[in-house]
Protein backbone atom coordinates (compact mmCIF):
# COMPACT_ATOMS: atom_id res chain seq x y z
CA UNK A 1 0.00 0.00 0.00
CA UNK A 2 1.63 3.22 -0.81
CA UNK A 3 0.43 6.75 -0.14
CA UNK A 4 1.07 10.33 -1.38
CA UNK A 5 3.62 10.27 1.51
CA UNK A 6 5.53 7.47 0.81
CA UNK A 7 5.25 8.25 -3.85
CA UNK A 8 7.70 10.98 -3.50
CA UNK A 9 10.34 9.13 -0.99
CA UNK A 10 13.10 8.09 -3.59
CA UNK A 11 14.54 5.15 -1.36
CA UNK A 12 11.17 3.62 -1.49
CA UNK A 13 11.21 3.70 -5.34
CA UNK A 14 14.49 2.35 -5.35
CA UNK A 15 13.37 -0.63 -3.33
CA UNK A 16 10.20 -1.05 -4.76
CA UNK A 17 11.98 -1.62 -7.97
CA UNK A 18 14.63 -3.91 -6.37
CA UNK A 19 11.08 -5.75 -4.89
CA UNK A 20 9.46 -5.87 -9.32
CA UNK A 21 13.00 -7.15 -9.92
CA UNK A 22 13.47 -10.03 -7.63
CA UNK A 23 9.38 -11.22 -8.19
CA UNK A 24 10.38 -11.78 -11.93
CA UNK A 25 13.50 -13.06 -11.71
CA UNK A 26 12.68 -15.61 -8.92
CA UNK A 27 9.54 -16.36 -9.90
CA UNK A 28 8.76 -20.18 -8.98
CA UNK A 29 12.24 -20.10 -7.09
CA UNK A 30 11.39 -18.14 -4.42
CA UNK A 31 8.68 -16.93 -2.73
CA UNK A 32 8.66 -12.65 -1.99
CA UNK A 33 5.89 -11.74 0.65
CA UNK A 34 5.55 -7.81 1.38
CA UNK A 35 3.94 -6.07 4.35
CA UNK A 36 3.34 -2.29 3.80
CA UNK A 37 1.24 0.03 6.09
CA UNK A 38 2.29 2.99 4.30
CA UNK A 39 5.10 3.59 7.28
CA UNK A 40 6.66 0.37 7.63
CA UNK A 41 7.66 -1.90 4.87
CA UNK A 42 8.98 -5.55 5.86
CA UNK A 43 9.99 -7.41 2.43
CA UNK A 44 10.69 -11.27 2.92
CA UNK A 45 12.60 -13.35 0.43
CA UNK A 46 12.64 -16.87 1.31
CA UNK A 47 14.16 -20.22 -1.27
CA UNK A 48 11.69 -22.52 -2.38
CA UNK A 49 14.53 -25.15 -1.82
CA UNK A 50 17.20 -25.66 0.68
CA UNK A 51 20.72 -24.27 -0.42
CA UNK A 52 19.91 -20.77 -0.59
CA UNK A 53 19.69 -18.40 2.63
CA UNK A 54 16.72 -16.30 2.53
CA UNK A 55 17.10 -12.52 3.76
CA UNK A 56 14.53 -9.78 4.15
CA UNK A 57 14.57 -6.18 4.74
CA UNK A 58 12.76 -3.70 6.99
CA UNK A 59 12.21 0.14 6.13
CA UNK A 60 10.70 3.08 8.03
CA UNK A 61 9.58 5.65 6.37
CA UNK A 62 11.64 8.33 7.99
CA UNK A 63 13.87 6.38 9.56
CA UNK A 64 17.77 6.49 9.02
CA UNK A 65 18.21 2.83 8.36
CA UNK A 66 17.23 -0.45 6.17
CA UNK A 67 17.15 -3.36 8.00
CA UNK A 68 18.69 -6.13 5.89
CA UNK A 69 18.60 -9.09 7.71
CA UNK A 70 19.54 -12.98 6.51
CA UNK A 71 18.31 -15.98 7.83
CA UNK A 72 21.50 -17.15 10.20
CA UNK A 73 21.93 -16.36 13.24
CA UNK A 74 20.51 -13.00 13.32
CA UNK A 75 22.83 -11.40 11.38
CA UNK A 76 21.38 -8.15 10.14
CA UNK A 77 23.20 -5.21 8.38
CA UNK A 78 21.73 -1.45 9.25
CA UNK A 79 22.33 0.47 6.19
CA UNK A 80 21.37 3.94 5.14
CA UNK A 81 19.65 5.91 2.79
CA UNK A 82 22.48 7.41 0.90
CA UNK A 83 22.84 6.17 -2.53
CA UNK A 84 26.11 4.40 -1.72
CA UNK A 85 24.11 2.30 0.89
CA UNK A 86 21.54 1.34 -1.36
CA UNK A 87 24.48 0.33 -3.81
CA UNK A 88 25.93 -2.38 -1.15
CA UNK A 89 22.56 -3.13 -0.49
CA UNK A 90 21.88 -4.66 -3.77
CA UNK A 91 25.11 -6.35 -3.70
CA UNK A 92 24.71 -7.75 -0.77
CA UNK A 93 21.35 -9.16 -2.43
CA UNK A 94 23.06 -10.23 -5.81
CA UNK A 95 25.46 -11.96 -3.84
CA UNK A 96 22.77 -13.46 -2.07
CA UNK A 97 21.22 -14.75 -5.08
CA UNK A 98 24.43 -16.03 -6.56
CA UNK A 99 25.51 -18.13 -3.41
CA UNK A 100 28.56 -16.17 -2.03
CA UNK A 101 27.46 -16.21 0.82
CA UNK A 102 29.05 -18.58 4.11
CA UNK A 103 28.27 -18.61 7.66
CA UNK A 104 30.23 -19.63 10.90
CA UNK A 105 27.87 -20.62 14.15
CA UNK A 106 29.23 -21.64 17.27
CA UNK A 107 27.68 -21.22 20.57
CA UNK A 108 25.62 -17.93 20.84
CA UNK A 109 27.27 -16.31 17.60
CA UNK A 110 26.90 -16.21 14.25
CA UNK A 111 29.12 -14.48 11.25
CA UNK A 112 28.29 -14.29 7.82
CA UNK A 113 31.00 -13.32 5.05
CA UNK A 114 29.38 -12.21 1.95
CA UNK A 115 31.72 -11.98 -1.34
CA UNK A 116 30.16 -9.31 -3.68
CA UNK A 117 30.88 -9.17 -7.67
CA UNK A 118 34.19 -6.97 -6.88
CA UNK A 119 35.76 -9.52 -4.42
CA UNK A 120 35.61 -7.49 -1.81
CA UNK A 121 33.95 -9.74 1.13
CA UNK A 122 31.20 -7.95 3.69
CA UNK A 123 31.56 -9.43 7.08
CA UNK A 124 28.54 -8.88 9.77
CA UNK A 125 27.75 -11.39 12.92
CA UNK A 126 25.57 -11.19 15.74
CA UNK A 127 25.95 -12.72 19.25
CA UNK A 128 22.86 -14.18 21.29
CA UNK A 129 22.83 -13.09 25.04
CA UNK A 130 24.10 -14.76 27.51
CA UNK A 131 26.22 -16.83 25.68
CA UNK A 132 27.57 -14.84 22.93
CA UNK A 133 29.26 -13.15 25.53
CA UNK A 134 31.65 -15.49 26.62
CA UNK A 135 34.98 -15.42 25.29
CA UNK A 136 35.21 -18.05 22.76
CA UNK A 137 38.93 -17.82 20.93
CA UNK A 138 38.78 -18.26 17.44
CA UNK A 139 35.03 -19.13 16.84
CA UNK A 140 35.18 -18.45 13.60
CA UNK A 141 37.77 -20.94 12.61
CA UNK A 142 36.56 -23.37 14.47
CA UNK A 143 32.46 -23.49 14.34
CA UNK A 144 30.43 -25.20 12.02
CA UNK A 145 31.07 -23.62 8.67
CA UNK A 146 27.44 -23.46 6.02
CA UNK A 147 28.70 -22.05 2.38
CA UNK A 148 24.99 -21.11 0.58
CA UNK A 149 24.00 -21.61 -2.45
CA UNK A 150 22.03 -19.88 -5.45
CA UNK A 151 18.62 -19.12 -6.04
CA UNK A 152 18.15 -20.91 -9.60
CA UNK A 153 15.64 -23.97 -10.41
CA UNK A 154 17.11 -27.29 -9.37
CA UNK A 155 19.31 -29.42 -11.20
CA UNK A 156 15.94 -31.93 -11.89
CA UNK A 157 13.98 -28.82 -13.09
CA UNK A 158 13.45 -28.62 -16.63
CA UNK A 159 13.41 -25.33 -17.90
Amino acid sequence: MQNEGTDGDPVRRRLNTLVGWLKQDLEGIAEIEQRDDGWFWDVVVRPGRAGPLGFSWLYQGDSADIVLGVDAGGVRWELGRSVEELDLMGAIIDALLTGDVTAVFAPGRCEVTVTLGDGSKEVQSSRDFPSGCLPLPGWSRWGRRVDYGPYCPSADTPG
